[in-house]
């Protein structure tokens, strides 16, 4: 069967990431696998693994006909069985480029609608967008509920993020801390709270920001260790300054070592406004690091009082105050970590590979009709 994966940017963050190694894992099953970006990194740079249809930068309204066409042009050129576009906006691409009786398109759901959505001319285009959507992969209930109100008949699969676990679960926590101290010029007995991810506003970094301060004010020494890159960088870097937390912030920069990283942190920070399932949540447990996270979108589903916290409600003095609790306890976080490696296995991408594997064939062996999408019935998914 041959797939083309379709995400919006060439560049390597959480959803990019979770998309590669998928692929890597269906390729392993017999899959043939493409992936392209409609548009190049947010920063305008590309990856080699997630080459760009197009050698531009913005995204917006304007950009969506030359996406479509784009795409329109490498599905007239090149045989494909399924397309699975990786979030909204590529979806919204797949659906509009893919002509009548082309190949079925999968949409990706990683985060829910926005505040507001369901009283705006935005929820007006969803329900004639997912007319020519074949099916949803939603990584919570509660994402494939949302697209059942939207209008939406076709098949939803609920299918959790994942990642592969081997390099967060080889690491050495001892060796990894102690090269990370060495890295950042912190000693030992300074705790090491980690903020990984993006810089962009979902993500609120500057939060993390508040919980150290609020962690400092408890009287319990700490340095937030900051790895990630992204337009609120500079930002960032200005109100580390002004507030006087020079001495005890880090700034890495994007990391591909992640797993390093995470291997030599105490507690992992997740103070999201929005999130899916979130990636840095699965990989921070499978490097034995307990998270700390506000309640957003499907984090419970992989963070508990087993592995971590998940708060009653997004405060950052109420992150802080948990934050000491586990700082004092390092009987509790080594439970913690160890608890994270053991669940390892269930959010493996080999698992989650094998469950889109038996839902592609499901969607092209058994037919489907959803709006003007057309799913050819009887392919041979050897092909």
């Amino acid at each position: 069967m041959r797939v083309l994966h379709v995400l919006t940017r060439s560049h390597r963050r959480g959803a990019e990431l979770a998309a590669l190694e998928l692929t890597h894992e269906l390729d392993a099953l017999g899959y043939r696998n493409r992936v392209v970006a409609l548009r190049l990194g947010s920063d305008g740079g590309r990856i080699p693994e997630i080459p760009p249809l197009s050698q531009r930068v913005a995204l917006g309204p304007l950009s969506l006909a030359p996406n479509v066409r784009d795409l329109r042009r490498l599905l007239a050129n090149d045989p494909i069985d399924v397309v699975i576009g990786h979030g909204g906006w590529a979806t919204q691409v797949a659906a509009l480029a893919r002509r009548r009786n082309g190949p079925p398109v999968v949409w990706q759901r990683i985060l829910g609608f926005p505040p507001g959505f369901w009283r705006s001319a935005q929820r007006r285009w969803w329900q004639l967008l997912v007319r020519r959507v074949d099916a949803v992969v939603a990584l919570t209930t509660d994402l494939g509920d949302e697209v059942r109100r939207l209008g939406f008949t076709g098949p939803v699969w609920t299918i959790a993020n994942s990642r592969r676990p081997d390099r967060f679960l080889n690491v050495d926590r001892d060796h990894a801390t102690a090269g990370l101290r060495r890295e950042i010029g912190v000693d030992a007995d300074t705790p090491l709270l980690g903020f990984v991810g993006h810089l962009v506003d979902q993500k609120r970094p500057e939060r993390a920001l508040d919980v150290l301060a609020n962690v400092h004010a408890r009287n319990e020494p700490a340095h937030l260790v900051v790895a990630g890159d992204g337009p609120l960088r500079g930002g960032l870097e200005e109100e580390i300054l002004s507030r006087g937390l020079t001495r005890h912030v880090s700034m890495l920069g994007h990391r591909d070592d992640v797993e390093r990283v995470l291997g030599g942190l105490d507690l992992v920070l997740l103070t999201s406004d929005a999130e899916g399932v979130p990636g840095i949540a699965i990989e921070a447990q499978m490097a034995g690091c307990p998270v700390v996270t506000f309640p957003v979108g499907g984090v419970g589903t992989v963070v508990d009082l087993e592995t971590g916290v998940v708060l009653d409600h997004s405060d950052t003095s109420l992150m802080a105050e948990r934050c000491v609790d586990l700082l004092r306890n390092s009987e509790l976080r080594r439970r913690m970590g160890d608890e994270g490696r053991r669940r390892a296995p269930a959010l493996s991408t080999n698992g989650t590979a094998q469950k889109y594997a038996t839902h592609f064939n499901e969607l092209l062996h058994n037919g489907s009709s959803n709006g003007n999408g057309r799913v050819r019935q009887g392919l041979d998914v050897n092909a």
